[in-house]
């Protein structure tokens, strides 16, 4: 068995010259290396890692530590659990004094090392954007498929520990999606004749389609409009990730390797040349069915995280209004992009309406502690549906829908 070849301060941290915890890291990526064939490491130049590992875990891999040699930011709180905001979410007490002891603890230690306390699933917009070509380690099927796709850097769905291994070590094994050889794609996916792609939710449903066809390796996109915004492109990508197992989406004149078919190819003929028609992409949505005679009690948006022109269309529907009482309306998006949806007037008018601003991850995993009084859960976001349904094993109905229709599901009135 190939053995991975060390530099020498590769071999120094090994040995425990920097420390136990760097000891530690580089010693169980070597392990991780041998199980995948690894030849060498390669130094990144940024990580986003998951905040979520026992406290005492991360003290131990951080031991000896003083600064993190990269760029790091943290992914957003798991199972829609805030500090700040658990209250006004109605998030169940004993799950978050839990939770907020954890917190506690880990964000010492994030403070001491310089992690950038991000807590965004959407880490290029934060502060942490890598260039094409980059060898970065990030976590988040979402920000990982969003980074080896529309911005071209390179990445493996690596776990939690091992991501937090490279962060701390500042390198990542050579093997995987960091090979050019392996990013090419091998489907293409076409629309039939006459489809228009319109809101959101048609651009999600063709990705949750995909996802669940296909099922595994790159595939080309060739029929998004290049007008097509960051905000459509994140609901299309982000699911392809979560009904299958698609490790990039490359569209055509869009993402960095994908300027033709062809470069997307490698120049090789595809295996498989998708169709997708309209009836596909309706069936797909059935899978959430949207009906206007639903009671919603709970609203989700941003899964992947509002963006500040997500937050203003929002605010613009939801001026001079307010949500039915009884009904919860959340939205997830980093406090960086708060700051500057506050500063527009924007986050004012949508907290008038009811809504609930919070940097966790709405796709509620993995312990998916809803409020109790929660019986059915409505979202643009076909991976928020997919998890919601999944976690919570039948125990709420999920529906999806456009921004628009979410938002008439919350029973608007006018705001006196």
């Amino acid at each position: 068995m190939q053995e991975v070849q060390l530099t020498k301060y590769e071999q120094e941290m090994a040995a425990g010259k920097h420390g136990p915890g760097l000891q530690k890291a580089i010693n169980l990526l070597i392990k991780y290396g041998d199980a995948c064939g690894a030849e060498r490491f390669v130094e990144i130049t940024s990580a986003h890692v998951m905040p979520k590992e026992p406290p005492e875990l991360l003290a131990q891999f951080t031991e000896g530590i003083e600064e993190l040699p990269v760029t790091t930011t943290l992914h957003p709180l798991m199972a829609a659990f805030s500090q700040e905001k658990w209250q006004d979410m109605g998030i169940p007490k004993d799950f978050a004094e839990k939770e907020s002891s954890d917190h506690e603890k880990r964000q010492k230690i994030h403070g001491k090392l310089g992690f950038i306390k991000s807590y965004s699933c959407l880490p290029m917009h934060v502060g942490n954007l890598p260039r094409k070509g980059d060898y970065i380690s990030w976590i988040g099927s979402g920000a990982q498929i969003l980074a080896n796709s529309l911005l071209g850097a390179k990445t493996n769905k690596d776990g939690t520990v091992i991501n937090l291994c490279s962060a701390l070590t500042g390198r990542a094994l050579y093997h995987g999606l960091y090979l050019d050889e392996n990013r090419y794609a091998k489907v293409v996916i076409k629309l039939a004749d006459g489809v228009v792609l319109e809101g959101e939710d048609d651009y999600g449903a063709l990705g949750y389609f995909v996802g669940g066809t296909v099922m595994t390796g790159n595939v080309v996109f060739d029929c998004i409009p290049k007008k097509a915004t960051f905000d459509q492109i994140k609901y299309l990508i982000a699911p392809v990730a979560t009904s299958g197992s698609v490790n990039i989406c490359h569209i055509v004149g869009i993402t960095p390797e994908a300027p033709t078919v062809e470069a997307a190819l490698g120049g090789k003929e595809p295996e498989a040349v998708l169709v997708v028609t309209r009836e596909d992409l309706e069936k797909t949505k059935d899978l959430f069915k949207y009906s206007s005679e639903a009671t919603v009690d709970l609203v989700l948006i941003g899964c992947p995280h509002v963006t500040v022109e997500e937050a203003r269309q929002i605010a613009k529907l939801l001026e001079g209004k307010k949500i039915e009482e009884g009904k919860r309306f959340w939205l997830a998006m980093s406090d960086a992009t708060y700051t500057l949806v506050k500063a527009m007037g924007d986050a004012e008018n949508i907290e008038k309406a009811g809504g609930v601003f919070s940097h966790t991850c709405m796709a509620i995993i993995p312990d998916s502690p809803l409020p109790e009084n929660v019986k059915v859960v409505m979202t643009n976001s076909f991976k928020a549906a997919h998890y919601v349904n999944s976690l919570q094993q039948g125990k709420v109905k999920v529906m999806i829908g456009s921004l628009e229709q979410c938002l008439d599901s919350l029973k608007l009135q006018k705001r006196s």
